[in-house]
């Protein structure tokens, strides 16, 4: 196995990270932002060991590890304790260090309003089953990029030939539908919302709150798993409902496509059109494709910590 693993090491060590890190580049949601923000966490996980090393020379600059390993092999009680006690403390050094750099992925506006988000979660959806997708929603709506001042603003705008949108939710206003108009129905604190004080980040948090939440209770017979469900909530936030429904009937009608199961399934089946859009660079159908991806499998690994979520 070793001399195998040494013919092969420069494909291991160099072409194979390459190759992975040119797949994230291909595949980032945020243009090559996502990438470089793990890259800088990699780099400083690689700094954490670096540093780990070191203190853990300062508390015990007579051991080392190799050399209690080769001890253990010899004598299993005494120095494996040794080798053991060496291991445990690298790992708490490591983590106690290395966390500090997972809190830093979030972006800044995310870290002011996550408490307010959790707050309007807890109040008007308490049972959603992965409150930190709706963390990923709010930055798949605002953020090109962390660094742009539009990444988790309620003053974030988007303008086009054809749609309005603003806010931490993106509310959208077009020719044939008014959504702000529309989220002043949902809960009687938004009925005094006026368009003028439209950047309440409050009012857009429990807007995008309840409009998620509306959505899921209209599906919930339909698309028993939570889950599943949830994808299609966010396909229909993005698209509208109406299309999620089409989606399904249109499944239904092929063969070994399941309408109550969305990856997979719905997924690969819709009449939206596949024409790229123009102002848009993607088809509607790749667009609200990408849409529950991004959330659930990409972006909400940053936010699971802070609510407790499972990773995805």
């Amino acid at each position: 196995m070793k001399p195998l693993l040494k013919k092969y090491r420069f494909w291991i060590m160099c072409v194979l990270p390459l190759a992975v890190v040119g797949w994230y580049w291909w595949t980032d949601p945020n243009g090559g932002a996502e990438t470089l923000a793990r890259l800088q966490w990699l780099s400083w996980v690689m700094v954490v060991a670096w540093l780990v090393y070191l203190l853990r020379r300062a508390f015990h600059p007579e051991a080392r590890s190799a050399e209690a390993y080769r001890a253990a092999m010899q004598s299993p009680t005494g120095a494996g304790l040794v080798f053991l006690g060496l291991a445990i403390l690298t790992a708490a050094l490591f983590l106690a260090l290395a966390g500090r750099a997972a809190a830093a992925e979030l972006p800044p506006g995310a870290i002011r309003y996550l408490p307010m988000l959790a707050s309007e979660q807890h109040a008007h959806w308490p049972d959603m089953p992965l409150p930190s997708a709706l963390a990923a929603q709010v930055e798949q709506e605002t953020c090109p990029s962390f660094k742009s001042a539009k990444c988790w603003s309620p003053h974030a705008e988007l303008t086009t030939s054809r749609e309005y949108g603003f806010g931490l939710g993106q509310l959208t206003l077009t020719s044939r539908f008014d959504n702000f108009k529309e989220a002043r129905k949902l809960d009687l604190t938004l009925r005094d919302w006026q368009f003028a004080d439209r950047y309440d980040p409050a009012r857009q948090l429990r807007t995008l709150v309840l409009m998620d939440r509306n959505l899921d209770l209209r599906l919930g017979k339909l698309v028993p798993d939570a889950h599943e469900r949830l994808a299609m909530t966010l396909a229909g936030y993005n698209g509208g409902l109406g299309g999620v429904l089409s989606d399904r009937r249109l499944c239904a009608s092929i063969a070994g496509c399941d309408p109550a199961r969305w990856w997979g399934h719905v997924e690969r089946h819709s009449l939206k059109n596949k024409t790229a859009a123009h102002g848009y660079g993607k088809s509607f159908f790749e667009i609200n494709r990408e849409y529950p991806r991004n959330i659930i499998r990409v972006r909400r690994v940053r936010y699971a910590e802070y609510f407790g979520d499972p990773l995805p």
